[in-house]
C-alpha cells in the first residue's frame, strides 16, 4: 500500500484538525517557511468512519455520511491552509486528504520526507493525561527519519537552546548534526548532555560496590567534546556546550527541556540511551517534555 501524495524533500505534519494538532501545525509551518521547505498538512480518514456518539444521529439522517465527512474534512482542511499561508505567505502549503490509518500514511511518508511532525495526542485525549497518543507512539516507532512531537503542554522557549542527547552512537551523532541544523536556523547554542546511571545492582548497602568503578567524568566530557568538536570548527559562530550528568537519562532530558527551543534524540544509544524509542525512557521525554521533541535515527537505521 502506498500513499497518494508525493513527500520527498516536504515537511509532512498530521492533523485531526483539534485546536491540539494546531500547535504541531503551527510550529511545522516556522520551520519549513525558515528552511524554504514544502509543508504538506495530511488529514487520514478511517476507510469505513464510524460516527462518535454525539455524531450518531447526524450520520443516520445522511444518506451518504463518509462523503459527508469528506466534505467537512476538505472545508476544514482550505480553512486550515488558508490560515497557514496568512501567517507564511512565501511558505508552499499543501493539503491532503488520505484513507487510512495516520500513523501508516505519516509513517510511510518518513521514508522521503524531510520530517515529519504530529502532536503528541489526538482530540479526544483527556486533559489531564500526557499519554503518548497512538498515532504519535506509532509514527514515532515505526518512522524512517525524523519525527517531531509537539505536545500541547510544552512550547518552545524562544532564545533557548537546542538540546541533544548525546553519546557515541551513530543514531547520536545523527542527532547531534540536525541539533546543529535547528540551532543554526534559530541562531541560539547547542546544549549537548550526556547522562549516566547508577543502575540499582551496582550499588550495594556499603554504597557503591568496589567491583564497579564510577565513571570518569572528565573522560566522559573528553568523549563528547572530540564528538562536537567538527561541528565548532565548520560553525564557529555556533555556541556548543557540554553537560555530563548523573541521572537517569530521561531525567536529565526533560530537566534540560525547560528553557529551550527543542530537544533532539536518536532512536538508539549507547550507555544511557540505549533502546530510547522502546522503552520508557523515549515516553517519559516526550510526555513529559516541556518543548518539542524530534527523535531521529542514523542513515543506516533509516532504510529498513
Amino acid at each position: 500500500m502506498t500513499i497518494s501524495f508525493d513527500a520527498t524533500g516536504a515537511i509532512v505534519v498530521g492533523t485531526d484538525l483539534s485546536d491540539r494538532a494546531r500547535h504541531a501545525v503551527d510550529w511545522a509551518a516556522d520551520r519549513a517557511a525558515d528552511l524554504k521547505r514544502r509543508l504538506i498538512v495530511v488529514l487520514a480518514l478511517p476507510e469505513v468512519p464510524i460516527p462518535s456518539r454525539s455524531r450518531l444521529f447526524e450520520a443516520m439522517g445522511k444518506g451518504d455520511y463518509p462523503e459527508h465527512l469528506r466534505s467537512l474534512a476538505l472545508e476544514r482542511l482550505q480553512a486550515l491552509l488558508d490560515r497557514v499561508q496568512a501567517q507564511h505567505p512565501e511558505l508552499t502549503v499543501e493539503t491532503v486528504l488520505d484513507k487510512g490509518l495516520a500513523s501508516y500514511v505519516l509513517a510511510q511518508s518518513s521514508k522521503v520526507a524531510d520530517m515529519v511532525v504530529v502532536g503528541a495526542r489526538g482530540a479526544n485525549a483527556p486533559m489531564k493525561v500526557r499519554a503518548l497518543g497512538g498515532t504519535a507512539d506509532a509514527v514515532v516507532a515505526y518512522g524512517h527519519g525524523p519525527i517531531a512531537v509537539v505536545t500541547d503542554h510544552g512550547t518552545p522557549t524562544a532564545g533557548g537552546p537546542v538540546v541533544v542527547g548525546l553519546d557515541d552512537s551513530p543514531e547520536a551523532e545523527a542527532a547531534l548534526r540536525i541539533a546543529v541544523t535547528e540551532a543554526v536556523r534559530l541562531e541560539v547554542p547547542v546544549r549537548a548532555v550526556h547522562a549516566w546511571d547508577l543502575t540499582p545492582w551496582m550499588v550495594g548497602p556499603m554504597g557503591v560496590s568496589s567491583l564497579m568503578a564510577l565513571p570518569d567524568t572528565e573522560k566522559l566530557a573528553e568523549r563528547i567534546n572530540d564528538i562536537v568538536e567538527p561541528y565548532r570548527k565548520q560553525y564557529p559562530a555556533l555556541t556548543i556546550d557540554v553537560d555530563v550528568v548523573e541521572a537517569r537519562p530521561s531525567a536529565a532530558l526533560v530537566e534540560a527541556s525547560v528553557g529551550a527551543s527543542v530537544v533532539v534524540v536518536g532512536s538508539r544509544g549507547l550507555g544511557g540511551f540505549t533502546g530510547l524509542l522502546l522503552g520508557s525512557t523515549s515516553k517519559e521525554v516526550l510526555r513529559d517534555a516541556a518543548c518539542p521533541v524530534i527523535v531521529t535515527r542514523a542513515p543506516e537505521v533509516a532504510k529498513h
